[in-house]
């Protein structure tokens, strides 16, 4: 038996393995984009009631104390003080806190979910198909002219070490934007979370 032939079988193993990983990988997005169009449609079914207005988004997004017993902002004020609530997964485990202003949203992970900028889906999924592609989308509106220098989505992401210790985002601007980002993040979140406690 040849070298090659014998080399075979493992080059057929590791394709393999990485066929199922990226089949794991579409999935997820497509679990996650399929929940992105229930929220399209949502609002598609809201803006035929109502006018478009971006305080009644932030309101329903950040509805939610930090903790319990935690005193919340006045309505009419949290806008100006920044309001905070908790991504949660579905399991009730607590996942980040948000605080959302009028031009900014952090995130502040939990402790208890380990996250490096290298963790899939963190990288593959959230920066580089959510953060990313939205920024480079608005980069070339401001080449265009269709956007103001400086109103282009940005975001940073703060580390402690080598984990992720809060994302921001910045001129969001659009509603859908809002809620499209908190879902992105949560799902991510929720995602290694799960991973991280299969193999305890």
């Amino acid at each position: 038996m040849s070298q090659e032939e014998k080399e075979k079988p493992k080059i057929l193993a590791e394709l393999k393995e990485y066929l199922e990983r990226r089949i794991s990988d579409l999935e997820k997005e497509l679990e996650l984009l399929r929940l992105m169009v229930e929220v399209v449609d949502e609002k598609l079914v809201e803006k035929s009631f109502k006018k478009p207005s971006l305080t009644p988004e932030v309101k329903e997004v950040v509805k939610e104390p930090l903790m319990k017993g935690e005193p919340q902002a006045s309505m009419t004020s949290e806008l100006e003080e920044g309001k905070i609530r908790i991504l949660k997964a579905k399991t009730g485990e607590v996942l980040a806190r948000v605080i959302i202003s009028p031009n900014e949203l952090r995130f502040i992970i939990d402790p208890e979910v380990k996250v490096t900028v290298d963790t899939k889906p963190f990288s593959s999924f959230l920066v580089k198909k959510v953060l990313e592609a939205m920024s480079r989308m608005d980069g070339e509106r401001v080449k265009k002219g269709a956007l103001p220098p400086g109103q282009e989505l940005s975001y940073n992401i703060i580390q402690d070490g080598d984990r992720v210790k809060e994302i921001v985002v910045r001129n969001f601007r659009e509603e859908y934007r809002i809620r499209e980002i908190v879902n992105a993040i949560r799902w991510t979140l929720e995602t290694i979370f799960e991973k991280q406690s299969t193999h305890q």
